[in-house]
């Protein structure tokens, strides 16, 4: 047990205590129907794993509107009274069995599609199609990939005012609902990573011409949600260097490129980070920016000092695409995940798929029976357990 010990001392993350460094990595689960309304499956789902001494929920990605910001069908959002009061009941099941939750809010841009935004058309910061093809996870229709990303519309000043509102209302209605804080999605090449990021943002105005102003919709999202909300509620960005439909999209070419957007989000008022890699010890830069090669969430920590939560593959053999394309994943040893909290690499590590499919997983790995659980399969997306 002492190699593992490390994913068990507590933790703060700005004034929230947490039990231990073992998070529930972000998951698009899809059972929230048309309406985005999650129930009573979700709240058992999620009460699961806070029973089992899981330090932190972050749940699924949450809509802040069921228009543009919706990229696939099924997902919860955050954007009305019915979407809350349900969100209130998850979070109550959550906290009666011991756990913390933060809610992951959510706006695809370009990432979506007219099939899941009631016809309407995407918007990003310009107007750049995404690469590769439309795959919705939960709809294994759109696996084999015949669908394409459709050219968005380049938002408007309006609309840039208008998404910042939605993401700094869902901080309040997170923050009413009983949250434990909030978890901007700035990663996986969704909305407001197409701002962080050069290739889709080509902007000629206040929002691109260096790393600083390509980080402004991010830092104002965070200063609106906090004038909603006040001090004291944990406000978290989510990176990542990839895109989900293009792994080797790369957001920042040097660490200090990286910084600057970090220490722009930590003026803003962020407390922390969660960063999501293929793996999180994979480097982040190419080895002439990097020679070290640490990966992206060690440089996160080093620039910004604030607790960082990783996120990528720790706890199997195969990577999420195999996992999907149908390969089992088999458990790896969570003493990896261990050494890299004791090596610096991160303050809480994340797990995904594992969770998944073992809802006991902190569970069994404190008790040193981490052989006992599952491989993840693709089938058990079908369920909600």
């Amino acid at each position: 047990m002492n190699e593992l010990s490390a994913l068990f001392e507590p933790v703060r993350i700005g004034s929230l205590a947490l039990p231990n460094r073992v998070v529930m990595a972000p998951m698009t689960r899809s059972f929230c129907g048309e309406a985005g309304v999650p129930g009573p499956n979700v709240a058992r789902y999620y009460a699961a794993r806070a029973a089992a001494g899981t330090g932190l929920i972050f749940t699924e990605a949450t809509v802040v509107d069921m228009g543009p910001a919706r990229g696939y069908r099924g997902v919860p959002g955050l954007c009305d009274d019915a979407q809350e009061a349900a969100w209130r009941a998850v979070v109550d099941a959550v906290h009666a069995a011991g756990g913390r939750i933060m809610v992951q809010l959510w706006h695809c841009g370009r990432l979506s599609h007219p099939r899941a935004t009631g016809g309407a058309q995407p918007v990003a910061p310009s107007a750049v199609a995404a690469s590769g093809p439309y795959i919705d996870v939960a709809d294994p229709s759109t696996f084999d990939g015949h669908l394409s990303y459709v050219e968005p519309r380049a938002m408007t000043q309006a609309d840039i005012n208008a998404v910042t509102g939605e993401f700094a209302a869902a901080a309040a209605r997170a923050q009413r609902a009983g949250f434990d804080g909030v978890l901007f999605h700035g990663a996986s090449g969704y909305l407001i990573q197409q701002f962080f990021n050069a290739d889709s943002n080509r902007r000629d105005d206040a929002y691109n011409g260096d790393t600083a102003a390509r980080a402004r919709f991010a830092c104002d999202i965070v200063r609106a949600a906090r004038s909603k909300t006040g001090a004291g509620f944990a406000l978290l960005m989510g990176l990542s260097q990839f895109s989900v439909s293009d792994y080797g999209w790369v957001t920042w070419p040097t660490p200090a490129d990286l910084a600057v957007t970090v220490n722009c989000l930590k003026a803003a008022g962020v407390d922390g980070f969660h960063v999501a890699a293929h793996r999180i010890e994979t480097p982040g830069f190419p080895a002439a920016a990097d020679p070290a090669g640490h990966g992206l969430a060690w440089h996160v920590r080093q620039a910004s000092g604030l607790p960082v939560s990783a996120a990528g593959g720790v706890t199997y053999t195969t990577t999420i695409g195999e996992s999907l394309m149908g390969a089992d994943s088999q458990i790896a040893d969570p003493a990896q995940a261990a050494r890299l909290l004791a090596d610096g690499d991160a303050d809480l590590i994340a797990v995904g798929r594992a969770m998944v499919a073992n809802p006991d997983w902190a569970a069994k790995v404190r008790a040193g029976r981490w052989q006992e659980l599952v491989p993840f399969r693709r089938e058990v997306l079908a369920t909600l357990v």
